[in-house]
């Protein structure tokens, strides 16, 4: 018989990467009843997650760990119950917290976006993402997560985009939403409204002022203000 020599220590990160492999390449991250196809069976009850896309502001972290070992629990789950499953892979751009992560990184070479114009400023955005784009992809891919990748998404992708403007147009049609005066959170840095989500609180000691206006000679109303 041949003898083979086993290595001193085990190489995971060569055999992960061919068993990550092999699946992939038969196919097994696909649904076994998939839309697609000219077999496919409506009347079968899928199982489907999209996975809440990470934001391409930096590198996974434990958290993400986590989720994708969860949700990738739940597929390999109802694949092996016979369900036929899809796990929908993407990224997100993250708006303005992924534009603050470029001009730090920025402000290492001295510069601000106002220095570079807009459209130089939109061409170190877009270099940010793919380089995180594929760090992220990466890292989910290490974790061995049974994605579908063929069908993996961006949210600044075209046709995500025009759904999602699309969504507008119709609730705007059903009169379920409507454009009128809001207070805003504005930013003076960054010269632009920001979400709820993205304004930190601070609670401070102020001062409250009682103002006295008088209506009539023997009659006043009284206000108040703070600062």
């Amino acid at each position: 018989m041949p003898q083979h020599e086993l290595p001193k220590t085990y190489d995971h990160q060569t055999t992960e990467e061919a068993i990550y492999e092999f699946w992939e390449r038969n196919g097994y991250f696909k649904p076994s009843n998939d839309p697609n196809r000219p077999d496919f069976d409506p009347a079968k009850e899928p199982f489907v997650i999209s996975i809440p896309p990470p934001n391409v502001t930096g590198e996974l972290h434990l958290g993400h760990a986590m989720f994708v070992s969860m949700e990738d629990l739940m597929i390999r789950y109802h694949r092996m119950k016979g369900y036929s499953t899809l796990w929908v892979p993407g990224t997100d751009h993250a708006g303005i917290a992924t534009q603050l992560m470029v001009e730090k990184d920025l402000e290492k070479e001295g510069l601000t976006r106002h220095d570079l114009g807009r459209e130089k400023f939109l061409e170190r955005a877009w270099a940010w993402k793919e380089k995180y784009h594929d760090r992220i992809v990466g890292q989910i891919r290490r974790l061995g997560a049974s994605c579908d990748w063929e069908r993996e998404r961006f949210t600044l992708d075209e046709g995500l985009s025009k759904a999602v403007r699309e969504a507008f147009v119709r609730l705007y049609e059903k009169g379920l939403i409507y454009r009128g005066p809001r207070l805003i959170n504005w930013s003076p840095g960054l010269k632009t409204a920001v979400s709820d989500l993205e304004v930190e609180y601070k609670e401070v000691d102020g001062k409250l002022y009682y103002f006295k206006y008088i209506i009539a000679p023997e009659t006043s109303e009284v206000s108040q203000t703070s600062e």
